[in-house]
């Protein structure tokens, strides 16, 4: 699922045969309502919106079922399984470094690189950096040179 109209289809659909996963994705559907009813400048990627909802509806089930408070164990199950469906794969450590190492030789031919620069390629190449690991990376090779 990657739409809103999905989701309020599959709301629609399983109102017949599965009461309790309807509710479940009713919730993720109310969370994304949350976020983008009334709100100025809201997120116009509905899969973000549907990843952030269900996100925020799993901590709050979570949260409920902690305390003792009424949960529904088929929203969470629903909500970590969007997560894991929509959830960017994180770029590996060794690919990271590749990366790294192949903008560096890249900046060499024209300029000295500096992690200001390092850091921008990796927000911009639309890749899913863990940018932690991509500053340590850029400091340490950085440093080598």
């Amino acid at each position: 699922m990657n739409n809103i109209k999905e989701l309020k289809k599959i709301i629609l659909l399983s109102k017949k045969d599965d009461i309790e996963l309807s509710k479940a994705y009713a919730c993720i559907l109310k969370q994304v309502e949350n976020a983008t009813i009334g709100v100025k400048n809201s997120e116009t990627n509905e899969e973000k919106l549907i990843l952030n909802a269900a996100k925020k509806e799993l901590k709050e089930q979570e949260q409920s079922k902690n305390l003792g408070a009424p949960y529904s164990q088929k929203t969470i199950d629903i909500c970590g399984k969007l997560i894991s469906e929509l959830s960017p794969q994180m770029i590996s450590e060794e690919q990271t470094r590749l990366d790294i190492e192949n903008n560096i030789k890249n900046i060499s031919e024209y300029s000295t690189p500096d992690m200001k620069t390092l850091m921008q390629f990796a927000k911009q190449s639309g890749k899913n950096y863990d940018m932690k690991l991509v500053a340590s990376i850029a400091n340490e090779l950085l440093k080598a040179r």
